[in-house]
C-alpha cells in the first residue's frame, strides 16, 4: 500500500468517527456537513472491509477492527497536526536551541566573548557549540548539520550565503623592548628579524613572503604554529616577530605588554566572514543568532559598523 493511494482526509474522518461514535457528531467536529461524514464512513468501511461502526439497540459501538484502528488512527492525527501546525516564534528569552557554529581561533576571540555577553542577556537558554572548521563544512550546512562558518572571506559555497563581519588590517607585533621596537620599523628591518609565523597548514611561506620577495628581500621563519591565539604568548617571551590581524593584537597586546607596529610595507587585508546555509536564511531563530554574532563584533570593536573601519595600532 502506498501512501498516495490513500485519501489522508480519511484519516482526519476515521479518527472522528472512532472517537465520536456518531455520523453526527464526528461531521460536527471536523467541520463537514452529514451527508459528506456517511460519504466518508462508507469509504472507510469499503476500504477495510469491515463496518467499524455498528449498530447496537440506539447506540453505535466499535467492531474489533475498529477498537484496533483508534489508537494509531489517533496517532496519525497528532503527527498531521505537527506537520502542518504553524511554526512556533522564535523567543530568545525561552528558546533552549541549540546552534552548532564552526570557526578559526581568531574569529572564536573576535565573537564569543562578546556574544556569550549577550546571550547570557538575551537568551540565557539558548546554547552555542563552536568547533574548528572542517574541509568540507559546506557539505555540514547543506545538511543541516552545522549552522554557521566563522573565518577568512572567500568564495560562497553553493547553496550558502554570507554576511560581511570585519574588514581586517595586517600588524606586526612583538615584546616590549624588541630591538627593533627602538627605531622606526622599516622592511628592511623587518626582513632581518626573525619570525614567528602561524601557518594552520605547516607551510612557512605565504603573501608576506612574496610581499619581500618582490623588494628583493627575504626573511627567516624560525617558528611556524597552527593557531592564531598561541603566537603572541610565544611573541612575549622571545625576539620573534608577528605579522597578524590587528583584531588578535589588539586583544591581547596590553595584557602581554606587546608593541604593535603598522607593517613596513604594503600588504593587503582580508575580509571576516560569517557563512550560512540558504535553508536557514528565514528561518526566525537563525536570523536572530546572525543579528547576535554582528552586533558582538561591533562591540568588540567598538565601530558604528560591522567591522567596516580598519583596527587602530599602538604605537608605542
Amino acid at each position: 500500500m502506498h501512501l498516495q493511494s490513500v485519501d489522508t482526509h480519511l484519516v482526519v474522518a476515521l479518527h472522528a468517527l472512532l472517537q465520536e461514535r456518531s455520523v453526527t457528531r464526528a461531521a460536527r467536529r471536523v467541520g463537514v456537513t452529514q451527508p459528506s461524514m456517511s460519504h466518508a464512513l462508507a469509504r472507510l468501511r469499503a476500504h477495510f472491509d469491515d463496518p467499524l461502526l455498528v449498530q447496537v439497540g440506539r447506540q453505535m459501538t466499535l467492531s474489533e477492527r475498529a477498537r484496533d484502528l483508534a489508537p494509531r488512527a489517533a496517532e496519525a492525527v497528532e503527527r498531521l497536526e505537527q506537520v502542518f501546525r504553524p511554526a512556533e516564534r522564535f523567543d530568545p528569552r525561552r528558546s533552549q536551541r541549540t546552534f552548532r557554529l564552526v570557526a578559526t581561533d581568531n574569529l572564536e576571540l573576535l565573537v564569543l566573548p562578546a556574544l556569550t555577553a549577550l546571550l547570557a542577556a538575551e537568551a540565557p537558554r539558548v546554547n552555542l557549540r563552536c568547533r574548528n572548521i572542517p574541509a568540507d563544512y559546506a557539505d555540514l550546512l547543506r545538511r543541516g548539520e552545522i549552522d554557521g562558518k566563522l573565518g577568512r572571506g572567500g568564495p560562497v559555497p553553493d547553496g550558502c550565503r554570507s554576511t560581511l563581519l570585519a574588514a581586517e588590517q595586517i600588524v606586526c607585533v612583538m615584546r616590549r623592548g624588541h630591538p627593533a621596537s627602538r627605531r622606526p620599523l622599516t622592511a628592511a628591518r623587518y626582513a632581518a628579524c626573525e619570525h614567528l609565523m602561524v601557518s594552520p597548514h605547516g607551510g612557512d611561506h605565504g603573501a608576506i613572503d612574496h610581499a619581500l620577495a618582490e623588494r628583493g628581500l627575504r626573511r627567516r621563519v624560525t617558528l611556524t604554529v597552527s593557531h592564531f591565539l598561541v603566537a603572541p604568548f610565544i611573541v612575549s617571551g622571545s625576539d620573534l616577530l608577528l605579522t597578524v590581524s590587528a583584531r588578535v593584537a589588539a586583544a591581547l597586546a596590553r595584557r602581554l605588554d606587546l608593541v604593535v607596529r603598522p607593517c613596513p610595507f604594503a600588504l593587503e587585508g582580508y575580509t571576516l566572514t560569517l557563512v550560512w546555509p540558504e535553508r536557514s536564511e528565514h528561518d526566525e531563530g537563525h536570523r536572530w543568532l546572525r543579528a547576535a554574532i554582528q552586533r558582538a563584533v561591533v562591540v568588540d570593536s567598538g565601530s558604528p559598523a560591522p567591522g567596516l573601519r580598519p583596527a587602530r595600532c599602538d604605537t608605542a
